[in-house]
């Protein structure tokens, strides 16, 4: 590996098939029994980009020309998260304590420090040696995150029913991909609800949600290959976006889902709007996608109040995570 390998720009087909190959083997061996992204899927990620960000990717190669290593590095254009760097590296099982990794990621943090991020993020496995490499190159753990996963097949009798439970004042609606005109407005206001999530130490930013964000959102996931499904509670009152609740599904229609965010606005808290939401989105994605067999979700561990309602909806914890970060004004 070369002292400062050189990020891609103009990747090849088989520059992708070599990441793949990478990625496949590090998940097969780091989360063993979890769904493995295609190629088509994974280059789709790599490639589809929206105007809020701009990524740069690295692949490294041995002196045969294997590919032993992949790096990406995300800046935000936001101007509330232009200062924060998102970095994802994966080092292939067979090379791995070599200093491929530790050279790969000095690279990385040195091409955010030069963009003028002040940040870098990044997420490990809780528990694994990864949480040792980054503390001994001055990242510290600022969120710790539960992932769960729903089989479909066993979900509760109960919640197919839960939609059917009256909630006075609101009423259930949904679309699939890109928010209808008549709600897009309430629904950019919705999406504030998010403000208040947990983030731990993590130098976060802020968030600026307009129509013309959350429309980009939906556009990005169709382009991707993937589909985009929304159930939100409306406020009878005004006809106002009071909570929503988001899944993304895989471009062939089957296998695991992504749930996204979820979120109600604090003046409609208390009615039991994200369990309502989120079990009708669960309905809706049964009926829309029968070759869907599981959906996954991510939690803050602070989040008690919805990780309460993944319990209830019968989400089960599937790994840990832990979110580090960097300030690289002290690198």
């Amino acid at each position: 590996m070369p002292p400062n390998p050189a990020p891609l720009t103009s990747p090849t087909a088989e520059d992708f098939r070599a990441w793949h190959r990478v990625q496949s083997a590090a998940l097969a061996h780091d989360r063993p029994g979890e769904p493995v992204p295609t190629a088509t899927a994974l280059q789709a990620e790599l490639t589809t980009t929206s105007t809020r960000s701009r990524m740069l990717l690295w692949l490294v190669r041995n002196a045969n020309e294997e590919p032993v290593a992949t790096a990406t590095l995300r800046l935000f254009t936001d101007p509330g998260r232009s200062h924060l760097a998102e970095v994802r590296l994966t080092v292939h099982p067979a090379y791995r304590r070599l200093g491929t990794g530790s050279r790969l990621l000095s690279t990385v943090t040195e091409a955010a420090a030069q963009a003028g991020c002040r940040s870098a993020v990044t997420e490990v496995m809780a528990g694994t040696p990864y949480e040792g490499f980054l503390a001994t190159r001055g990242f510290t753990a600022v969120l710790r995150l539960t992932w769960l996963r729903l089989a479909l097949d066993d979900i509760p009798e109960r919640i197919d029913k839960l939609p059917d439970v009256p909630h006075p004042g609101y009423r259930l609606t949904g679309w699939p991909g890109v928010v209808p005109d008549a709600l897009a407005e309430s629904f950019a206001r919705a999406r504030q609800g998010m403000d208040d999530m947990p983030t731990g130490g993590m130098d976060f930013g802020e968030v600026r949600w307009d129509v013309a964000r959350v429309r980009e959102i939906a556009e990005v996931v169709a382009r991707r290959g993937e589909q985009l499904l929304t159930v939100a509670a409306v406020a009878e009152r005004d006809g106002a976006v009071a909570g929503y609740t988001e899944l993304v599904v895989p471009r062939e229609g089957g296998g695991t889902a992504q749930q996204y965010d979820t979120a109600v606005l604090p003046e409609h808290r208390g009615h039991g709007l994200g369990l309502w939401t989120k079990a009708e989105m669960l309905r809706r994605a049964r009926a829309r996608f029968p070759g869907l067999t599981a959906v996954q979700t991510d939690c803050a561990d602070d989040n008690r109040h919805m990780l309460a309602v993944n319990t209830a909806l019968g989400f089960r914890p599937l790994r840990r995570t832990v979110e580090y970060q960097l300030d690289l004004a002290r690198r």
